[in-house]
């Protein structure tokens, strides 16, 4: 197994006040929807679910990473806040020529702070996982091997993070009016 660890961490402006962000950002089953590759594939309670990170590497390899997560919205911060969830089963491992398919731990903070009309947010995320070693890398060693994964992985969390901060700033709820 191949251990790796990724995390990123971003502040934006969204064109909305605390009012409306809070509204938009309250929910994770919500907020799922400007993630991309990532989606919901199990709700085992109220604010716990399984998620799955997917994603063609290079048009052919294919990449499965599950994670168990429980989510809440803590007012007092105003934070939506995702950790790893325990006490769940993990998805087997699994390698083939085509494909990885494992269990990781995914966390996220999103702060939001008033800033006058719009709402200053800052994005946390933090992936870890032990991934099995693909198989056509059986002969390259595992540090190797683990800064490749490593780096892949970086990657792609800053896309989605970019994609995620363009999608939420892109299509902000409509604010209410004062009469």
């Amino acid at each position: 197994m191949i251990s790796i660890a990724v995390s990123i961490r971003r502040t934006f402006t969204l064109p909305v006040d605390l009012v409306a962000a809070r509204r938009q950002f309250r929910h994770f089953r919500r907020v799922l929807r400007y993630l991309p590759d990532i989606r919901l594939v199990r709700t085992y309670a109220r604010d716990q679910y399984r998620i799955l990170y997917s994603a063609t590497h290079a048009g052919v390899y294919r990449v499965d990473l599950y994670s168990d997560v429980q989510a809440w919205f803590d007012q007092a911060d105003d934070a939506l806040c995702v950790t790893p969830l325990q006490g769940i089963a993990p998805v087997a491992s699994r390698v083939t020529p085509a494909s990885l398919t494992g269990q990781g731990e995914y966390s996220s903070r999103l702060s939001l702070r008033a800033a006058g009309a719009c709402t200053d947010a800052s994005y946390e995320v933090q992936i870890n996982a032990a991934l099995p070693k693909p198989a056509g890398l059986r002969l390259v060693p595992n540090a190797a091997v683990r800064l490749l994964l490593q780096r892949a992985v970086q990657r792609r969390v800053r896309e989605i993070t970019d994609a995620f901060i363009q999608r939420s700033t892109a299509r902000p709820p409509r604010q209410r009016r004062s009469h």
